[in-house]
């Protein structure tokens, strides 16, 4: 059982989305745009934080008010737009244009799933081969990387 709630911002989110952000930061991206509903916006604030660049997250109308602080807490800026997921990805989206800012998907890039794949190369590290894999799915980038990181450990 891997426990990603013992990862820096609680979720599996940071390792994609932090390995999304040290690519771009390394090519020169020093403003960061995210849509989330908590977890990808807090991941994207504290890898971009870490990296030392600015991040604007936009967040649903919807967000409970303790997403909202644990975003803020990273140092981003935080702007709430939108009543459903897909309003609020398109203003950020549109942001992310109008500031020439790095816009980061919560879960639709490749180097996210490469992030979201070393929770496989860490369970080959410690094991064989499991059995079987058990996950949630909700957008599909924990998939999509555990997915990676099967066909990275050949099994």
């Amino acid at each position: 059982m891997k426990l990603e709630n013992t990862q820096p911002t609680g979720t599996f989110k940071i390792r994609g989305i932090g390995n999304l952000c040290l690519h771009a930061v390394k090519k020169g991206v020093k403003h960061f745009v995210s849509y989330s509903g908590g977890n990808a916006g807090n991941a994207a604030a504290y890898a971009v934080r870490n990296l030392g660049v600015k991040t604007t997250v936009f967040i649903p109308s919807t967000t409970p008010v303790d997403a909202i602080a644990k975003i803020e807490g990273q140092e981003a800026e935080v702007i709430v737009e939108g009543n459903v997921w897909d309003e609020t990805a398109e203003y950020a989206s549109d942001f992310a244009e109008e500031v020439k800012g790095h816009y980061i998907s919560p879960f639709d890039h490749p180097l996210i799933w490469e992030g979201n794949a070393t929770i496989i190369d860490e369970i080959a590290e410690e094991i064989d081969k499991p059995d079987a894999i058990i996950l949630s799915v909700g957008g599909g980038g924990l998939f999509c990387g555990v997915n990676e990181g099967l066909l990275r450990n050949r099994w």
